[in-house]
């Protein structure tokens, strides 16, 4: 599971580098063509929203798996080394539950929305069931990243004489009391 897990996150992180490319020159082009006095592309800040959608919940599982997600643990970090991999473990735990259960919704949205064949009317025409699948998919990632952080950490946890850490850490910057 962990090779083809990596696998789709290094896949999805060049999709969405291009989904990035695609936002910044299409507004770029936006922005020179008014500045021209010429009309600009009406369809523009409609896929925009979509490709802002879709980069986020396309990316949340590698965010995850690399650390660098919002976390704070201002408590967290006072207690033991071992507390705090417990505390991980019910973080990946609750991670899950609450992955499943927008997972869930999230699919029955997107089916209702593709069986009643909903259309969102803008500047184009686009079948909304097209649009939210990307809200289970990314959640479902999220479950499965979630699921291998906690596989990770009971290791961690049952290796009571190793140092290992669960998941990856976050990066220390400059305003979180870290290096350089």
């Amino acid at each position: 599971m962990n090779k083809a897990l990596d696998r789709i996150h290094d896949f999805l992180a060049v999709v969405i580098g291009l989904i990035l490319m695609f936002m910044t020159l299409s507004i770029g082009y936006a922005i020179f063509v008014r500045a021209v006095n010429l009309p600009g592309p009406v369809w523009i800040v409609q896929f925009n929203e979509y490709a802002m959608l879709f980069a986020t919940f396309l990316g949340a599982s590698w965010l995850l798996s690399k650390g660098r997600h919002v976390s704070v643990e201002l408590v967290v970090s006072r207690f033991s080394p071992r507390t705090r991999k417990i505390f991980r473990l019910i973080h990946s735990l609750m991670g899950i539950g609450l992955c499943a259960t927008l997972c869930w919704y999230g699919t029955l949205t997107t089916l209702e929305n593709l069986q009643r064949n909903v259309i969102h009317v803008q500047a184009v025409d686009v079948p909304m069931a097209y649009v939210l699948f990307v809200i289970p998919l990314g959640f479902f990632l999220l479950i499965l990243q979630f699921l291998r952080d906690f596989l990770t950490g009971l290791r961690a946890v049952r290796d009571a004489g190793s140092a290992g850490s669960f998941g990856p850490e976050p990066e220390k910057t400059k305003s979180d009391g870290g290096g350089h």
